[in-house]
């Protein structure tokens, strides 16, 4: 069995705090964030980065 806690990506809360926020949807990484719904043990995107 799969001990791992897949948890809910929060994309309203994380994206405008990223720094990629101002990049069109459709490039990346905010494609390959997109992509994945869902994080293991946390609600923060997988290619989330905080701006400076």
């Amino acid at each position: 069995m799969d001990d791992e806690n897949y948890m809910e990506v929060y994309f309203d809360q994380y994206c405008k705090t990223c720094r990629h926020e101002k990049l069109d949807d459709a490039l990346d990484p905010c494609n390959k964030c997109l992509d994945e719904c869902v994080n293991v043990n946390s609600h923060k995107p997988v290619f989330w980065e905080e701006k400076e």
